[in-house]
């Protein structure tokens, strides 16, 4: 067992200080800077709140009714599920079937900027081992998992909630695992042991995966297929894994707000609980999960 750090505060003093202040609503001024400040330093995360057996979350968390409003579907009727194509790459070496699976790929790039694929050459049981190793680092003491919760990610390898806690206007109830991989990746011991050889597993394959999707846009653009390598765009990788714990005011706030991925691609790792959602028009639509499927999306950087 790893030994916590020295400012690792008691999880006494976390439920005394924490269940207080997210319980009682009171007169006095309300200091946001102070409390976020307070739960960053007590290094438990979401989980731990809810480990401590919070019943109502902490006001920071909680996010304006417009935002909410937003994310909610504009009629009674959900929104369809099956917006997103399920492309299959079996065949993607035949030059028969290439063409298709290329304008395939382009024509869900342009028009939604999301797709997913199946026979990607990663095989279930390797999905579902990185999915069991997330969560069970998440899931693990808050004394365990203490040593890598950090905010500058110097070593390769941070656990936080929330990168933007301080800036946000509202903070989003999961916490995050992060690794890099690609160019300076982190030293092995710096990875959580609990999920250390699947992180290794997992950047194998979708780096694999990356210089094959990389190839097949370069082809939908009339590029040549090496393109995009050429230009350094496989070299930097990052891992992020989430976890969305339970949520005793799931109506208050979200597990993460709407955004942009930064970089020129995401190759996405959805359990079978779902949740994923994606702007199509003016609605927000779930991403159905699709057994053995990794979402795509193309990301700010491609665009």
């Amino acid at each position: 067992m790893l030994k916590p750090l020295h400012s690792f505060v008691s999880t006494q003093d976390i439920k005394y200080q924490l269940t207080r202040r997210a319980t009682i609503m009171s007169l006095e001024s309300y200091d946001r800077a102070k409390e976020v400040k307070r739960f960053d330093e007590s290094k438990v995360g979401v989980k731990g709140l809810v480990d401590l057996g919070v019943t109502a979350i902490p006001r920071f968390f909680i996010h304006p009714p417009a935002t909410l409003a937003d994310l909610r579907p504009k009629s009674k009727t959900r929104p369809v599920s099956d917006v997103v194509p399920t492309i299959d790459l079996s065949g993607v070496d035949s030059d028969d079937l290439r063409p298709t699976i290329v304008e395939k790929i382009a024509c869900a790039s342009r028009e939604l900027g999301f797709f997913q694929v199946v026979n990607h050459g990663i095989g279930v049981e390797v999905l579902e081992r990185m999915v069991r190793a997330i969560k069970g680092f998440h899931e693990q003491p808050p004394e365990i998992k203490a040593p890598v919760y950090r905010r500058e990610n110097t070593k390769g390898v941070s656990y936080i909630s929330n990168i933007d806690l301080f800036h946000s206007k509202a903070a989003s109830w999961r916490d995050t695992l992060q690794i890099r991989l690609g160019l300076t990746e982190p030293e092995l011991e710096e990875v959580p042991e609990i999920c250390r050889k699947e992180a290794v597993e997992w950047n194998h394959h979708v780096k694999q995966l990356g210089e094959l999707l990389f190839g097949l846009l370069c082809e939908g653009l009339g590029l040549k297929t090496d393109k995009l390598k050429e230009n350094t765009f496989l070299e930097g990788r990052m891992m992020v894994g989430h976890y969305y714990p339970y949520c005793p005011q799931p109506d208050l706030t979200v597990g993460i707000t709407s955004h942009t991925d930064p970089g020129p691609l995401t190759i996405l790792l959805q359990d079978d609980k779902g949740g994923l959602q994606i702007k199509h028009g003016e609605e927000w639509v779930d991403v159905k999960p699709v057994p053995g499927a990794l979402v795509i999306n193309i990301g700010d950087i491609l665009q």
